[in-house]
């Protein structure tokens, strides 16, 4: 399984109606970060995109995604310091597909 609920479920005291909603506000936010972190790339803003990839890393971490949430990790800190450049367009695709993948996996457990 690529999510863990878990930190979810201790949070929200197994609260469903609330886990509902994050996994709602996580396809919102997927949504976003589908539509900006290319564009970011394409114009080589990598402060920016350093920036989205902090907020996505809290994102997945809330879903228990900790692979993703540590090479987002990485990612905001080469794009930071525009290191390694020619990684990160492999590292957005990965998180991308492993966000889709999650979403899929959320919706058939939920």
């Amino acid at each position: 399984m690529i999510s863990d609920l878990n930190y979810l479920k201790t949070m929200s005291g197994g609260d469903s109606k609330f886990i509902r909603e994050m996994i709602d506000l996580f396809r919102e936010q997927i949504d976003e970060y589908k539509e900006f972190m290319p564009a970011l790339l394409r114009n080589k803003d990598y402060n920016s995109l350093s920036k989205m990839a902090h907020k996505a890393k809290s994102s997945v971490a809330v879903m228990g995604m900790n692979q993703v949430a540590d090479q987002l990790k990485e990612l905001e800190i080469l794009a930071h310091e525009e290191k390694e450049v020619e990684r990160y367009e492999s590292m957005v695709n990965d998180f991308l597909e492993q966000s889709h993948l999650a979403l899929i996996e959320l919706e058939s457990t939920n």
